[in-house]
């Protein structure tokens, strides 16, 4: 984060944003390889599910998928769609280029919904299966809207294995 903190202009600091997502999106793919490496892994069931920023590195996933079967995003970009529109091409080209099922979740007030319906779209457009289910509101503001994807697993946890389950049969 600091990268992002010493950037000069907004632009800078946007495409630092970007290139933090891509070096952490290297860890992710050197996690799978271990996972992928343990005799007890079934490669055929592993998923990518993630929270927030966590939700930008399932796009990016889907992008590349590296061996996943089915991603689940939750509020992924919630919070910095409107303030970059570098992210906001660079998480649409990841989502035209999905191959797996996935499933977005938000609550009604989280930060921004948009992510979750133009994402979805054009994951739909790709060809292939997509969910999205937008739960009531959770709390009293965005923020903890926002909180939903890991405060609210008791009310999202039931859809998303249905969704996991049903993809990975």
């Amino acid at each position: 984060m600091d990268e992002l903190n010493q950037a000069g202009s907004r632009d800078e600091r946007r495409r630092a944003a970007i290139d933090l997502h891509e070096r952490h999106f290297e860890d992710q793919l050197a996690a799978l390889q271990y996972l992928q490496a343990l005799p007890d892994v079934d490669t055929n069931r592993v998923g990518v599910m993630g929270c927030s920023f966590g939700g930008i590195q399932t796009m990016l996933a889907l992008e590349r998928n590296p061996g996943y079967r089915v991603a689940v995003n939750l509020s992924g970009a919630a919070d910095s769609w409107r303030g970059s529109s570098d992210l906001r091409s660079r998480l649409v080209a990841a989502a035209r280029k999905a191959t797996i099922p996935v499933f977005f979740v938000q609550a009604e007030n989280d930060h921004d919904l948009t992510p979750n319906r133009v994402l979805s779209d054009e994951v739909r457009r790709a060809g292939t299966a997509v969910e999205a289910k937008v739960y009531p509101p959770f709390g009293t503001n965005p923020r903890e809207g926002h909180s939903f994807c890991v405060r609210g697993t008791e009310i999202w946890g039931p859809d998303v294995l249905r969704f996991i389950e049903t993809h990975l049969k």
